[in-house]
């Protein structure tokens, strides 16, 4: 056992950690308890320690730490305590804790700490490392099974697109159970690497379990020389940890150490999509083709030369071609000035009898009917006959599936395909959605109840929609994917004199109006559209860090109130407010510096704030924009200490009919054309 003495320390770091997470307790009868994060050493040793703010999240932490350091190239060791859960999850409510966890943790960096006193106009950042623990995350409130989680994949603290959170629950370990016995549990390095063990339903402590991507390097990467070792809690957890060991041991790492793995960057691989759609029902068909270099596409068929696409800052190029019955295997050599790749794409031609490009629906349309305004066809099969530039007119009456617009039915860059009601219909879309990654689509007068709608194709408008009393967000424009690939994401979209309201979750914390989030490509547009009452915020513009930055939403003439308060359309006495949030346009998230463009629009009544930077660092352009009667600030966007303020504010008008604790905060270019409330 090593001679050196270990002293302990508590730090309270990283992203929501301040006063003002409404997702912590934003209850009234617990504002004493909003923002508490503290460690409580007791004499016998034990130490409890209490969180109302943070998150563990993929790619970063805001936590209560109580830990040593130890020298991660000399110093083996092994931590173990019992560990009693003495609260779990947010206070005065029954919801399932998201983001919330505890156990014992060995990490290679720290965050900064919390600021204190508290300052609303600051940000704390994401504090990322790579980590291990054993203990408990997310979960339920009363009963969980210990986990292993290791988070790998971070190299710099700045750069955290795709980094990976692996969780593996202990099988046979003891449940943990809230205001129930302790568990004990152990975490702790060797030659081998990390493990951890938890006891087992017989009090008994079971075998050492090594996490596969737990190699004895992990935490070598970001601090040299130093590995922290403790215990933590985040969010919303209150746990004692009784009859604590630490033995630390000398050691010598091994000259030859295990690869350490590298999230892979996609921003740097050529890549061609096909944008229009991979069916038609004409022979006459235009190929829209999409790469993300300039460079020239030579297309053939077989043996036969179809012709040459010239592709240009990153912009789609349209080639017409004359199908074949049946399936066109397409072959794409794309030349660029530092290589070629080649692509397959197959569109398939199948010849029609009726009428492909004006097409009527209905709710109870057959397959073999015609399709016209007498004789409607099925919406399935009207989207499977329509051909690029055509329209389908929905008949009146209610519509239980869900309109699903899949790659094979996208249209053309000059062959954008239409639905949208028959003259005088109106069209319901009842407990179904919208869910499109088709390209080139406009969907025109459609209302959608009870399902959230995804927009996670490219090139669309959706114009003059609904979208009501959803079971998550009423329109979701995002979740592209690879990690980090802008080019990948949906991108170009237009969404255009919509309203979204009165969306609701099971947790009550997630349905917004619009969220363009979570992987959004450029050149998306939310213009004249309405958001209220929903459960949480009006615009949600999330990133996160694991995910890579979104690229910058334009939102113009949008309004957003009375959200984060939920009205049950059947019994308006009965009325919920939002646990997540309740900001009318929340521009960011996770400290990625994202320069959204916010211009005359408003916000008022919403149960957070009106405009929030929600920690974006970006360089943000609001212009003209309207916040009253917020309850909490009207404009809030905050300082960073990491970088000189970017954002730029230009006439923009805060009002209060009554008086407000809450002042506006806003860092960045300001000048005397804002009108703020001091």
């Amino acid at each position: 056992m090593s001679d050196t003495i270990h002293l302990w320390q508590t730090r309270v770091f990283g992203q929501s950690t301040d006063l003002n997470l409404t997702s912590t307790v934003k209850l009234p009868e617990y504002a004493d308890k909003v923002g508490l994060n503290e460690a409580r050493p007791e004499p016998d040793g034990s130490v409890t320690l209490e969180s109302r703010g943070g998150k563990i999240a993929g790619g970063h932490d805001g936590i209560v730490f109580r830990y040593v350091e130890l020298d991660p190239d000399r110093e083996h060791f092994t931590l173990s305590a019992d560990v009693r859960v003495l609260n779990y999850g947010r206070l005065g409510t029954q919801d399932t804790p998201q983001q919330c966890g505890f156990g014992i943790m060995a990490r290679d960096s720290l965050g900064i700490a919390r600021r204190e006193p508290f300052d609303p106009s600051f940000q704390e950042l994401p504090a990322a490392s790579n980590m291990v623990f054993v203990g408990v995350l997310a979960g339920n409130r009363d009963e969980n099974t210990p986990s292993a989680v290791c988070r790998r994949g971070v190299a710099n603290i700045h750069d955290l697109v795709g980094v990976k959170l692996d969780e593996r629950k202990l099988e046979g370990a003891k449940p943990v159970v809230t205001g129930g016995e302790s568990v004990r549990m152990e975490l702790g390095r060797d030659d081998r690497g990390f493990f951890v063990r938890t006891m087992g339903a017989d009090g008994a402590m079971g075998e050492r379990y090594y996490p596969e991507s737990c190699g004895v390097n992990l935490l070598t990467q970001l601090k040299k020389g130093s590995m922290y070792v403790g215990f933590f809690t985040s969010r919303n957890a209150e746990v004692r940890f009784e009859n604590i060991d630490l033995t630390v041991t000398p050691c010598t790492l091994p000259d030859v150490l295990p690869p350490l793995w590298r999230p892979e960057n996609h921003n740097v691989k050529p890549t061609l999509f096909l944008r229009s759609g991979t069916v038609s029902t004409d022979e006459s068909y235009i190929l829209t083709l999409h790469g993300n270099k300039s460079g020239f596409v030579y297309v053939s068929r077989g043996e036969e030369p179809l012709g040459t696409v010239e592709l240009l800052d990153r912009h789609p190029a349209n080639m017409a071609l004359t199908l074949l019955p049946g399936k066109n295997e397409l072959e794409c050599v794309y030349d660029f000035p530092s290589g070629s790749i080649t692509e397959s794409f197959t569109i398939t031609y199948t010849p029609r009898s009726f009428r492909t490009d004006q097409i009527y629906a209905s709710p109870d349309g057959l397959d073999d009917a015609p399709g016209t305004a007498e004789e409607p066809t099925s919406l399935e099969e009207a989207l499977r006959r329509l051909s690029q530039g055509g329209t389908i007119y929905l008949l009146e009456g209610d519509y239980t599936r869900s309109l699903l617009l899949g790659p094979e039915h996208s249209g053309a860059l000059e062959g954008v395909k239409t639905i949208m009601p028959a003259k005088g219909a109106a069209v319901r879309f009842v407990n179904a959605c919208l869910k499109t990654t088709a390209n080139f689509w406009r969907i025109y007068g459609l209302e959608f109840t009870g399902k959230r709608s995804e927009l996670s194709g490219s090139f669309n408008t959706v114009e003059k929609c609904s979208f009501h009393h959803c079971d998550e967000t009423g329109l979701l424009l995002g979740n592209g994917t690879p990690e980090g690939f802008q080019f990948a994401w949906p991108c170009y979209n237009l969404v255009k004199n919509c309203v979204s309201y009165g969306n609701r979750d099971i947790r009550n914390m997630n349905a917004d109006g619009f969220a363009p989030k979570l992987g959004v490509g450029p050149g998306n547009v939310f213009e004249d559209c309405v958001a209220y009452g929903n459960v949480d915020d009006g615009f949600d513009l999330y990133n996160k860090v694991e995910k890579g930055p979104n690229a910058p939403v334009t939102l113009r003439n949008c309004v957003a109130y009375l959200n984060g308060i939920w009205v049950d359309p059947e019994d308006p006495s009965h009325v919920i407010r939002g646990g997540g949030g309740g900001n009318g346009f929340k521009l960011g998230g996770e400290g990625m510096p994202v320069g959204h463009v916010v211009e005359s629009c408003t916000a008022f009544k919403n149960s957070m704030a009106g405009f929030s930077d929600n920690f974006n660092p970006g360089a943000i352009r609001l212009t003209g924009c309207v916040s009253i009667d917020n309850e909490q600030q009207n404009f809030i966007f905050r300082a960073n200490p990491l970088s000189a303020p970017r954002g730029v504010y230009r006439s923009n008008t805060s009002i209060r009919t009554a008086p407000s604790a809450w002042r506006d905060a806003i860092t960045g270019d300001v000048d005397e054309s804002n009108k703020l409330y001091k």
